[in-house]
């Protein structure tokens, strides 16, 4: 049993991190991960993953509190704050009293009234592409301790590792489905037309070029409803 004020124990964290990479898909993956922070961050009263949608956007897909899709709402209105700074700018953001603090002074004039105390925001990176931001908020100021900086800062890092596992697996799940649709409309149009698996595929690629439908989609309509596309026009 984890106590959200005191740092885990060993063996507490080895269980924690055991648990991240135990998730069927991304979304559990990700409510794990927020899930997990507030119990083992020491201090933590809620947590929540911000997401890299595009170069310039991020989303908030999963928190613990309401206050935390309002914080990151609100950083995103005014262009600044924790979360945007942890992902444009470093990897991590401390800030042990919101109220006392001339950092971001639009957001932190506004957050203060949620309440946020204080914040700890960690970017999710790994050795090959960056992820997203764990933020960690505390509704009284100085909550954080040393503690909570050790502690978050290699949770945050095995959060990070199974969140890209998660979305390694899940894009070579999608790579195996998508083969394998091509596969079955393949075969339907070797037994239709008479040809050999070559002839079928250049036939699914040249229709693909000409219809402008992505490979994959034009074998999921023929393999799905029997369709062919492909067959010139009578």
């Amino acid at each position: 049993m984890l106590d959200k004020d005191h740092s885990p124990s060993p063996e507490g964290f080895a269980e924690v991190v055991r648990s991240l990479f135990a998730e069927p898909d991304l979304r559990a993956t990700l409510q794990r991960i927020v899930d997990l922070a507030v119990t083992t961050v020491p201090g933590c009263d809620y947590a929540g993953v911000s997401l890299l949608e595009s170069r310039t956007k991020l989303q908030t897909p999963v928190c613990t509190h309401d206050i935390v899709r309002r914080s990151d709402a609100l950083q995103l209105q005014l262009g600044e704050g924790p979360s945007l700074d942890s992902m444009w700018k470093g990897t991590y953001v401390y800030l042990p009293d919101l109220t006392a603090s001339a950092r971001w002074p639009n957001y932190a004039a506004e957050a203060a009234e949620l309440p946020i105390g204080s914040l700890l925001s960690f970017r999710l990176f790994t050795a090959r592409e960056t992820l997203g931001v764990l933020i960690l908020y505390a509704a009284r100021p100085q909550a954080f301790n040393q503690d909570s900086h050790e502690v978050g800062v290699i949770y945050s890092a095995q959060a990070a590792s199974a969140l890209a596992a998660n979305r390694h697996i899940a894009h070579l799940s999608r790579a195996l489905d998508t083969r394998e649709t091509i596969g079955q409309a393949q075969g339907i149009l070797m037994e239709r037309h008479h040809m050999t698996a070559e002839q079928a595929w250049e036939r699914l690629r040249e229709a693909s070029q000409n219809l402008n439908v992505k490979l994959a989609e034009l074998a999921e309509k023929i393999a799905h409803s029997g369709e062919d596309p492909t067959a010139p026009p009578v």
